[in-house]
């Protein structure tokens, strides 16, 4: 049986990202900082050869890809495929909030001080869901429709397996990536910030996700 190696990159920092704003299917450019560290990465998977690449649909996940794909050795044949599955979460009425604002509302609805409490006490699934119950206008995306559009990207990505042994390039949003880390480690991850361009790994065989490293 193969392998296929996931190595899932969250976008490079964003203008957004940069202003502590709130933003999921709101979509920003990469700032000159998130450019260079953006290289940075491309420049540690240089010499791994890629393929498949993936992306979301939104733009700041292709800008990072483009120039991760810039710095690879082995890119002369990779196209970038955009798929909606991919996207960050819908923080519906909060996009664009500052994310201290947004998030202290949330935190205090569900009895804690702050984010940081509240992601220590609740598992993501929760807090999702507390985002979606706390949005005034209730078009924040809930867990089950998130979890469920991420895991159909999956999916398709397995399905377009042409080899056994595969390395696989997704650039994609922080709660994306997290969600993934909590549905395959097999030990309990702490609540942490995915950073941006930071590279996660996890590998596929035998029909099993197996957490390799994350956060890199």
């Amino acid at each position: 049986m193969g392998k296929v190696k996931l190595y899932l990159i969250r976008h490079g920092e964003t203008y957004l990202n940069h202003y502590q704003k709130m933003q999921g299917w709101a979509d920003s450019p990469l700032t000159e900082a998130g450019k260079t560290v953006a290289i940075e990465t491309g420049k540690k998977l240089a010499n791994t050869s890629f393929e498949r690449v993936y992306t979301s649909d939104l733009g700041r996940t292709v800008e990072t890809a483009e120039i991760l794909i810039g710095q690879n050795k082995h890119s002369d044949q990779l196209a970038i495929r955009k798929l909606k599955e991919f996207r960050e979460l819908f923080f519906g009425s909060f996009e664009g909030e500052y994310n201290e604002v947004a998030w202290s509302k949330i935190a205090k609805e569900n009895g804690y001080s702050d984010n940081v409490e509240m992601m220590r006490n609740q598992p993501i699934e929760k807090v999702v869901d507390s985002l979606h119950k706390a949005d005034p206008l209730q078009d924040a995306e809930t867990f089950a429709a998130f979890s469920e559009r991420v895991e159909k990207g999956l999916e398709i990505i397995m399905a377009e397996r042409k080899k056994e042994d595969e390395n696989i390039l997704l650039v994609s949003h922080g709660v994306v990536i997290m969600h993934l880390l909590h549905k395959f480690a097999e030990e309990p991850i702490d609540p942490i910030e995915i950073r941006n361009s930071s590279i996660t790994h996890i590998e596929y065989t035998e029909e099993k996700y197996k957490v390799i490293s994350y956060n890199q």
